[in-house]
């Protein structure tokens, strides 16, 4: 998805619904698992939260470079390979699961769902996900990836998006107590000085949306 190629407004990562919002300063302590963390990007930002964080992605050399510029930082992160399907975590180890720019590229939606496994009771599963409709296509695929060519062509499979219900009735069977009021629209809100998109919330959930959901 188009989020680890582009900015996000600091309004956004402020927000309730935000991987940052649910880590308030009292919660410094909290385990955090980012999946599907690629580089390392919002797995750096929780972890200058406080947070202790632990990255899992598939990718080694997307691995690599993120433990490399963590220790450059001097963040202790902790990265695993692994998937989402199988997540090399032990039950009920983590307090939070931040989800970003995942949901819409894995094979088997109801299996991811298993990071419910790994979360402790009332724990915090953050996502956000592009929505499946004629616009998130336009968007996601023709403009990003055919037109401006900032995403490489073929990264998304537009049959893969998730609507809104649909993500709610998926967590629901697996665990997770959600509302739909839990959703929070998020697009492009203009560019920056180096011409990348500026991503922030937005009161329609048309093209992407975040949203948490608590285990039971």
């Amino acid at each position: 998805m188009v989020g680890r190629l582009t900015k996000i407004s600091a309004t956004s990562c402020q927000s309730s619904a935000s991987p940052l919002g649910i880590l308030r300063p009292r919660d410094s302590d909290l385990e955090v698992l980012d999946l599907g963390c690629g580089g390392g990007f919002m797995s750096e930002a929780l972890a200058r939260r406080g947070a202790c964080v632990t990255g899992i992605d598939p990718c080694i050399a997307s691995l690599e470079a993120a433990r490399k510029h963590a220790q450059s930082q001097d963040l202790a992160i902790v990265y695993h390979e692994g998937v989402g399907e199988n997540i090399p975590l032990d039950n009920h180890s983590v307090d939070r699961v931040v989800c970003v720019d995942v949901l819409e590229h894995v094979q088997d939606l109801e299996k991811v769902i298993e990071i419910r496994r790994v979360l402790r009771p009332y724990g915090i599963l953050f996502f956000d996900t592009i929505n499946r409709n004629r616009l998130s296509r336009l968007l996601a695929v023709t403009v990003l990836e055919s037109v401006l060519k900032i995403v490489p062509c073929g990264a998304h499979d537009p049959d893969k998006f998730i609507r809104p219900m649909e993500m709610q009735r998926h967590l629901q069977r697996n665990g997770f107590a959600v509302e739909p009021d839990t959703f929070v629209g998020m697009g492009p809100i203009g560019v920056n000085r180096r011409l990348d998109f500026v991503f922030g919330l937005s009161p329609v959930t048309w093209i992407m949306y975040l949203g948490y959901a608590i285990a039971n």
